[in-house]
C-alpha cells in the first residue's frame, strides 16, 4: 500500500496534494528528530523523551515559526514547572485539593484551545502537566532533573524548529487556518468534557503503578484534543493506526540490526526513514493529529524512552501497542459517557453534526 492510499484512506480530504511547503515541513520535521535524539543519547540525558518529543511536536504541529509560536511554547514550559512544584510539593498531602487544582488546570488549558488563538500554549500545557505529574508521583523522581530537562527541552525545541526554518524555508507563503465560530456552550463543553476526562485518567495514574504506560498515558491525553466525542472516535482510530505502523517499523529495525543497535550511525538512517515516512503521511493528511502525527509520537517517544546502547526494543514495542488500545478504550467510554451528560444541560449542550 502506497503512502497516498493511506493517506486517501484516513483524511477526510477528497483531493490529496504533496506541495512544495508539505516536503519542505517533511524534511523539517525529520532533520528535528534526528538531530533531537542525536543530542540525548550523546549526553545520555534522563528524560530523553522530552528532548525527543517536544521538537517533533512543535515541527510537525505547528508548520510556521515565529516570535509568538516561541514564547508561547517556553512560557508555556516555565509556567508548567512552577506550577509542578506548588502541586506535588506542597499539595500532594491533601490528594483531594490536589486533584481539584489539577482538574482546574486542564479545564483552563483546554479552554484556551477550544478558544483557538493560544491553541499551542493550551496544549502544551496539557502535554507538559500529563507527562510531569506522572513522573513527579514517583519517589524515584529527580525534580531537579525533571524541571530542568522539561525547560532545557522546551529550549532546544523552539532552537532546532528556528534553525529547521532557517534552513528548509517554505517555498511560498502560507494561508492561516480559518478561525472555527463556536458559541459559550461548546467552549464549555468542550472544556469540561476533556478537562474532566483528563483529570480522570489522572487519578487512574497516580493510584495504580503505572510507571512504565507513558505512550498509553499520551495515547488517553492526546485523543481529547479534538475535544469532543465524535472527533475523539476518530482520532482514536487514527492513534492505533499510526501506532501499529510505528511499532511494526520498530520492530523491523531491531530485526535488521540485532546485535548491532549500539551503532548509532546504522540507527539514524533508519530512524530518519521512518520519521520521514511518518511525517510526509502527516502533512498529507492534513487532520493533525491524524495516523502520521501518531506514527511521529511513537517513534519519538520509543526510542527517546527506550533506547539505550544494547536495548531491545521487541517487548517495549509489544507492550505499548497493548496498552495504548487499552487506554483508548477507556478513554473513549469516559468521553461518550461524559458527552452525553454534558448535553442534558443547556449551558454545556454541544451537538456534533
Amino acid at each position: 500500500m502506497s503512502i497516498n492510499t493511506l493517506a486517501q484512506v484516513f483524511t477526510p480530504h477528497g483531493n490529496i496534494v504533496y506541495t512544495a511547503n508539505d516536503f519542505r515541513q517533511t524534511l523539517r520535521i525529520s532533520f528535528a528528530g534526528m538531530l533531537a535524539l542525536s543530542i540525548s543519547s550523546f549526553f545520555d540525558t534522563q528524560y530523553g523523551v522530552f528532548y525527543v518529543v517536544y521538537p517533533l511536536l512543535l515541527t510537525a504541529l505547528v508548520p510556521v515559526f515565529n516570535r509568538h509560536v516561541a514564547k508561547q511554547f517556553i512560557f508555556s514550559a516555565s509556567l508548567n514547572c512552577l506550577e509542578m512544584v506548588l502541586i506535588i510539593g506542597y499539595l500532594s498531602q491533601w490528594p483531594v485539593i490536589m486533584t481539584l487544582v489539577v482538574f482546574a488546570l486542564y479545564v483552563m488549558r483546554f479552554r484556551f484551545m477550544s478558544k483557538g488563538p493560544l491553541f499551542l500554549f493550551g496544549s502544551m500545557g496539557v502535554v507538559c502537566q500529563s507527562v510531569m505529574l506522572n513522573f513527579m508521583s514517583y519517589p524515584s523522581a529527580n525534580w531537579h532533573t525533571l524541571l530542568f530537562s522539561n525547560v532545557e527541552a522546551s529550549v532546544m525545541a523552539v532552537g532546532l524548529s528556528a534553525l529547521m526554518h532557517y534552513l528548509i524555508p517554505d517555498a511560498e507563503p502560507r494561508t492561516p487556518p480559518p478561525l472555527i465560530e463556536k458559541d459559550d456552550a461548546r467552549v464549555r463543553h468542550e472544556s469540561l468534557l476533556s478537562g474532566t476526562v483528563a483529570t480522570i485518567i489522572f487519578i487512574v495514574f497516580q493510584v495504580s503503578d503505572l510507571s512504565d504506560s507513558l505512550s498509553a498515558l499520551m495515547a488517553g491525553i492526546l485523543i481529547l484534543f479534538p475535544m469532543h466525542y465524535r472527533g475523539a472516535v476518530i482520532s482514536s482510530i487514527w492513534r492505533v493506526a499510526g501506532v501499529v505502523l510505528a511499532c511494526l517499523y520498530i520492530l523491523v529495525i531491531q530485526l535488521i540490526l540485532y546485535d548491532h543497535s549500539s551503532h548509532m550511525l546504522l540507527m539514524m538512517p533508519l530512524i530518519g526513514l521512518g520519521l520521514a515516512f511518518s511525517a510526509r503521511l502527516h502533512v498529507m493528511e492534513k487532520v493533525g493529529a491524524g495516523v502520521g502525527f501518531a506514527s511521529i509520537t511513537t517513534i519519538g517517544i520509543m526510542f527517546g524512552q527506550n533506547l539505550q546502547p544494547d536495548g531491545d526494543l521487541v517487548f517495549s514495542d509489544l507492550y505499548r501497542a497493548t496498552s495504548v488500545t487499552v487506554s483508548l478504550l477507556a478513554t473513549l467510554t469516559l468521553v461518550f459517557i461524559l458527552h452525553r451528560l454534558l448535553n442534558c444541560f443547556a449551558p454545556t449542550r454541544f451537538i456534533v453534526k
